[in-house]
Parts: structure tokens; C-alpha cells; sequence
């Protein structure tokens, strides 16, 4: 096969992306010669579009094809659809590389036209569309799933990585000098979408106060927009900087990239201080906790009850012990040890 043209489908979300970063060499090493392709939400483009291993970048819009469902203009609805095949097969991808595991992934990687489709086993049964399926591994390693879909594949090479163009860095470099936040600064990434992964807010104000007692750079905390009031409140109780809402995506990768430290819960922020070797420490608890990970400066707080991970079935009447347990001045001393 002479320059195979491959279609990468890693649609969301952050932290999954991050993890499955280090697809596009493994692609390369297995393929070499390849044009790698990645199919990603429209929200995320910014996380891959950068990569030197990705040669081209198709956004999926997933958005824009809801918002036409909800107001019910079919008609237009399915001319998106269909324009959006006819993009797909336009490419002749030889290759789709299926790295999500649900049927809306699938199809679309059976819509691509690709005659070769590997991805994973998965309960939805979305296999049944791929010509090749792997079972995702057991494991604690950082992104054990994606580093067996590139051995499956042929290659041994697996690095997640993130690039930050110089655009991105010198649009913060602007906003950290404009909120006059100093040179060396802890970010704190509080929020997540599921309650079952939060930590306490009480426990970040005692946190807080630790840090603010004890050490000597500044505070930011990072997240969407959605979460900019909890932490404008976190914020002006303890005089910290709030960013969050205020960055764009890459801007908030450039952000954790320049901190000193990254202390955060089960969220794609906190994935993403590993790939960029930034010291972290990871706050895990109904959810399967990595605890080897390619930065050896990632410490992962993580209790081991016995009902954890529980995932989606918490079974403590949402107590949420597994992480209500775990203490401010635990995540401090552990951050001691990535600082120094």
C-alpha cells in the first residue's frame, strides 16, 4: 500500500483525547509513509490540529447537528449529514482507526468508506460495524487502551503528547500580564462533569488555605465557563486568580504548561499536566485511578475503598467517601513532593 490515507475517530472528550494523543506517530510507526486524518468534535480541534503527526483535522458537528434536530429543520439536518458523508469518502481513507468505542463513532468510521476498520470491543456492540476489534486492556497504566490499539497495529511506540503553538503562548503570556499574576503559580482544575469525581468544595478551601499559608507563588484556578461563578467564589474568599471561563481550550494547555504545579480531580485538565510534564497531583475516586503514567513527576491521591471505583453506580447514597475522605493537608503534603 502505497501512502495509506488513515482516518483517526477520537470524537471527545478532553482527557480522552489528551490520552489518545499519542495515536497519530503510533500510526506513523506503523504505517510509515501515512496520512493520518483526525475526526474530532468541533470543540476540540484545538487540542489536535497542532500535532506534527496529524496531517489534516475534520471537525464533526455534533452541535450544529443537534441545535437543527431540537428545531426540527430535517431537511437541513439530513443535507449536513450528507454533505458530511460525501467530505468523508471524498478522502478514500484506506484505514479508520475507531478510538471511541460507541455505536455514533462506529458508524461514522463505517460511513467513512474505509475497507479496513479496527477499534475496540464494546457494549454497545458498535464492533459489530469494524473489521478488526480489540478488547480494551485491564489496566492502571496512563491510556493502556490506546497503547494496545497502536500494538495491535504494529507498533511499540506510544507517546501522548500536546503541542502549543506560539500563537497560544504569547495570547496567555498577554492575560497573565494584564491580571498581573506572577511568574510562579499553582493551578487548581476543581470542576468535572460528574458529581461522583468532585472533591468537596470544602475541601479545596481548606486547600486553599494551606497553600496560601505555606507556599509562596500565586493560585489559578482553571476551568470552562460553565464553572466561572463557583470559582469567582472560591476566588474572592481567598484572593486567588480565576481564569476559568476566561481562557480558550489551548490557552488553558499553555497555562497548566507554565505552572509550577497542577493539583486536580479525574478531568482532562489533569490529564493533560501529565502529558506536558507539568508536576501534578490527581485526586481519584469512584473512577479508575492510572497510577503509572509517562511523567514521573504524577502523584495520584487515591483511597482504594472498597467499593471504589464504582463508577457510575455509587452504592454510599451519594456520600461519596472515596473522595470526601481524602484530606487538604494529604494534597498538600503530596504536592511538597511534585514541587520539589
Amino acid at each position: 500500500m502505497q501512502r495509506p490515507h488513515i482516518l483517526l475517530i477520537r470524537l471527545s472528550a478532553i482527557g480522552d483525547i489528551v490520552m489518545a494523543s499519542g495515536l497519530p506517530s503510533s500510526i506513523k510507526a506503523a504505517y510509515p509513509g501515512a496520512r493520518v486524518c483526525w475526526l474530532v468534535e468541533s470543540p476540540y480541534v484545538e487540542l489536535v490540529k497542532h500535532d506534527p503527526g496529524v496531517d489534516h483535522v475534520i471537525a464533526w458537528p455534533k452541535n450544529h447537528w443537534q441545535q437543527l434536530h431540537r428545531s426540527r429543520q430535517y431537511t437541513a439536518l439530513y443535507r449536513a449529514v450528507t454533505a458530511f458523508v460525501k467530505q468523508l469518502r471524498n478522502e478514500h481513507f484506506d484505514i479508520a482507526i475507531e478510538a471511541q468505542g460507541l455505536i455514533k463513532s462506529a458508524l461514522i468510521t463505517r460511513l467513512s468508506g474505509a475497507r479496513c476498520r479496527i477499534g475496540f470491543v464494546s457494549k454497545e456492540h458498535s464492533h459489530r460495524l469494524l473489521t478488526e476489534a480489540i478488547s480494551k486492556p485491564v489496566s492502571d497504566d496512563f491510556g493502556s487502551e490506546y497503547k494496545a490499539l497502536a500494538q495491535h497495529m504494529g507498533s511499540d511506540y506510544y507517546h501522548p503528547h500536546l503541542t502549543i503553538d506560539a500563537a497560544t503562548s504569547q495570547r496567555l503570556y498577554k492575560v497573565l500580564r494584564q491580571k498581573q499574576i506572577p511568574q510562579h503559580f499553582v493551578v487548581l482544575c476543581p470542576f468535572t462533569t460528574r458529581a461522583q469525581k468532585h472533591w468537596p468544595l470544602e475541601r479545596w478551601q481548606q486547600l486553599i488555605v494551606l497553600l496560601r499559608a505555606q507556599y509562596r507563588g500565586a493560585l489559578v484556578i482553571l476551568g470552562g465557563p460553565g464553572d466561572a461563578a463557583t470559582a469567582e467564589q472560591l476566588a474572592v474568599a481567598t484572593g486567588i486568580y480565576q481564569l476559568a471561563g476566561a481562557l480558550s481550550l489551548a490557552e488553558s494547555l499553555a497555562c497548566i504548561a507554565r505552572a509550577q504545579a497542577l493539583v486536580g480531580v479525574d478531568t482532562g485538565m489533569t490529564h493533560a499536566a501529565t502529558v506536558l510534564s507539568t508536576p501534578a497531583v490527581a485526586l481519584f475516586g469512584s473512577t479508575c485511578p492510572y497510577l503509572r503514567t509517562p511523567s514521573s513527576t504524577t502523584r495520584v491521591v487515591y483511597l482504594d475503598l472498597p467499593c471504589a471505583p464504582c463508577k457510575r453506580r455509587p452504592t454510599c447514597q451519594a456520600r461519596y467517601d472515596c473522595l470526601v475522605n481524602i484530606t487538604a493537608p494529604r494534597v498538600w503534603h503530596t504536592l511538597q513532593q511534585v514541587l520539589k
